[in-house]
């Protein structure tokens, strides 16, 4: 059969086709053309992704006419605040934007000085240079995950030789937030302390923060300093006592497991550690030191007649005392005085914060167990966690059973909304004329099964009657209303499944 009695034979078979049946076999074909070319743009068109986000007109302009001259497709989103290019090609676009200046987070910055000018004065290389460090921290600034833009002026004042001339340079940076994002205070000091750095003189007094909603972030920041780092403190101290009761935890775990089995025991510890800063100071005095001085005093002396010792005028006020001796008179005195260092030990004592001050242990085990047996699983957990009841630790280990029939809970599915239908509509426009077409393909055999099956009914009854079936005398050829009738009575469940096919269609 060539392509010309194909051809042929189809519009025979065509043209002998009803006609509401033609157009609904016209509808579907449409409709299955129009869903194979929907999904084949759907599946072949290109899927934009974000270039930049959260542009004002001007920024959006610049770039638009970059993309433009580089001959890059996008499409402007977002009442023109979203720029969106090839989900392929956004990192080359990026790229090529930075390479050539384009890009809409902060101006050229130190770049700036990359063509050389031998005409630039003092004045003028002051401002360049002051517009390219703004333009610095300015896009330093935006890249932190809670700032959506900022601006940053910056005033830098001329060195004089006169002390009493000298202005300190200042800053007033301007942030403009994300939505519903805010700046926590260690945040703004962040910033504060990199504009401190990156200019030269710059005191933390003298910078200001300000956001788009006229709050100065930077008020407040003094007072909450000593606040800030008690809190953090105090975080900290807290982290240290849970880690430390984690660790407990697991040891009693570690140990109960292997005994009583997975998941037959519960332990909790709490901890009271001290955090207390003291000093003890010691002052001790052991015995005498090295010799550190030693005086020796010796005098002698004699004589034949009465008087005083030589060498003193006993007729003096104050003189010594005559020695009360005969014509022959002796003198004689020895002194010794030594002094020695004394001993001193200081000693300072400064203990390490985060002492055990006390310990609380609580077990409970799955099950029934005697008394010995809980007495024993209390001792094993004290030699574990190293309990002290002198400190005035504590420990209590309990056995009851548990209940391990709790249903984890289902996650509920997010509420149906007209929305989330609308955003995959030509998905569903696709599917549902793909469907129309099965639906009327499947009608379409069954009714030509039906056709057949009443075809294969009607000579098969027609030959009945010619083995022997009794003929009515008239007419002598039954009419077909009469084989129908003979058929419907000598085989009515099959004449019955004709008829709920052809009711169906």
């Amino acid at each position: 059969m060539n392509y010309n009695q194909m051809l042929a034979k189809l519009k025979e078979r065509w043209q002998s086709l009803p006609r509401n049946r033609q157009i609904l076999f016209s509808l579907a074909a449409a409709g299955l053309l129009a869903a194979v070319i929907l999904l084949t743009v759907l599946v072949t068109r290109p899927v934009y992704a974000p270039l930049f986000t959260n542009l004002d007109p001007r920024e959006a302009g610049n770039i638009a006419n970059a993309l433009q001259t580089m001959k890059v497709s996008y499409r402007v989103e977002d009442q023109g605040k979203t720029i969106a290019v090839p989900a392929g090609q956004v990192y080359d676009t990026r790229i090529q934007l930075a390479s050539k200046g384009v890009l809409a987070d902060a101006g050229p910055g130190f770049s700036i000085f990359d063509k050389q000018n031998f005409g630039m004065t003092d004045a003028q290389f002051q401002v360049e240079y002051q517009r390219a460090l703004q333009d610095e921290l300015q896009r330093t600034i935006n890249s932190m995950s809670e700032v959506q833009g900022s601006r940053v002026h910056l005033v830098l004042p001329k060195d004089s030789v006169f002390l009493d001339n000298q202005v300190q340079p200042s800053a007033s940076i301007l942030l403009q937030l994300k939505p519903l994002a805010k700046l926590k205070p260690e945040e703004v000091q962040g910033v504060v302390d990199l504009v401190t750095g990156a200019v030269q003189g710059m005191k933390p007094e003298n910078v200001h923060i300000v956001d788009t909603a006229g709050e100065v972030l930077t008020d407040n920041l003094a007072q909450s300093d000593a606040q800030l780092k008690l809190t953090r403190l105090s975080m900290d101290q807290y982290q240290m006592q849970r880690t430390y009761e984690k660790q407990l935890e697991s040891r009693i775990q570690q140990l109960l497991t292997p005994v009583l089995g997975q998941g037959q025991a519960v332990a909790m510890v709490t901890a009271s550690l001290n955090f207390d800063q003291s000093k003890t100071t010691s002052i001790t005095y052991p015995n005498p030191g090295q010799k550190l001085s030693e005086q020796n005093v010796t005098e002698s002396g004699s004589g034949t007649g009465a008087g005083g010792a030589p060498g003193t005028n006993s007729s003096q006020p104050g003189g010594t005392i005559p020695a009360l001796t005969g014509g022959n008179s002796t003198y004689n005195k020895r002194q010794t005085t030594t002094n020695y260092d004394v001993g001193k030990q200081e000693q300072t004592l400064v203990p390490a914060p985060g002492n055990l001050r006390r310990l609380s242990v609580a077990v409970v085990v799955n099950g029934n167990y005697s008394a010995p047996q809980l007495q024993q699983i209390q001792s094993m957990v004290a030699a574990a966690v190293g309990l002290q009841p002198n400190r005035g630790d504590q420990i209590n280990v309990s056995a009851m059973p548990f209940n391990l029939n709790q249903q984890p809970v289902t996650p509920q599915a997010p509420p149906f909304t007209p929305a989330a239908l609308l955003k995959h509509w030509p998905l569903l426009a696709g599917a549902g004329v793909v469907l129309l077409g099965l639906v009327l393909a499947l009608l379409l055999i069954r009714r030509r099964r039906a056709k057949a099956a009443a075809e294969e009914m009607m000579p098969e009854a027609a030959g009945a009657y010619a083995e022997g079936a009794p003929v009515p005398p008239v007419p002598a050829q039954p009419t077909r209303r009469q084989q129908v009738r003979d058929l419907a009575r000598d085989k009515p469940a099959q004449v019955a499944e004709v008829l709920k096919l052809w009711l169906k269609e």
